[in-house]
């Protein structure tokens, strides 16, 4: 790294709020994982959303809204999930993935986010490879100014 470019003051603080972004989004799916309980769902509705952002590009998914017993609190619960359009429609039931007593963490079995836990692990490579070379910039730091240290020494000794 070059002491005068401005990258590497910009990635540290890209790199940790990256790490910081990807560790919440991947804590969802080990969250899911952990945690998640597997049970059938009534489906209220299903409709097909489409948001136009641009006049080339726009976002389309299926909105389910679907109901289920909470198996910890034993409460009904009333939530939804964005599917890509590329899903089966549901038919009346539908499986779902919750974590209990958590409102508003539910979703359509097997409607991972595979690209979050992709990103950690993509950023935690990074960071250790950007500390790495931040530790090898400090270890070549300290020998010069211990080098120039001696040399100075031996200079005042003479």
């Amino acid at each position: 790294m070059n002491p005068q470019s401005p990258l590497g003051c910009v990635l540290m603080i890209v790199v940790p709020a990256l790490l910081v972004v990807s560790t919440y989004l991947a804590w969802w799916e080990l969250r899911f994982v952990v945690q998640g309980r597997t049970t059938d769902a009534v489906v209220d509705r299903v409709e097909a959303i489409e948001l136009r952002r641009h006049r080339t590009f726009s976002d389309s998914y299926l909105e389910v809204r679907y109901s289920f017993q909470d198996e910890l609190t034993k409460r009904f619960r009333t939530e939804r999930d964005e599917l890509p359009l590329s899903w089966p429609r549901p038919g009346s039931t539908v499986r779902i993935q919750y974590v209990a007593g958590l409102t508003g963490a539910s979703r359509v079995e097997g409607h991972r986010h595979v690209w979050s836990t992709t990103f950690f692990v993509v950023c935690v490579i990074g960071s250790a490879v950007y500390i790495g070379l931040l530790l090898r910039e400090a270890r070549r730091a300290v020998s010069e100014e211990e080098a120039f240290e001696a040399r100075r020494r031996r200079r005042h000794e003479g």
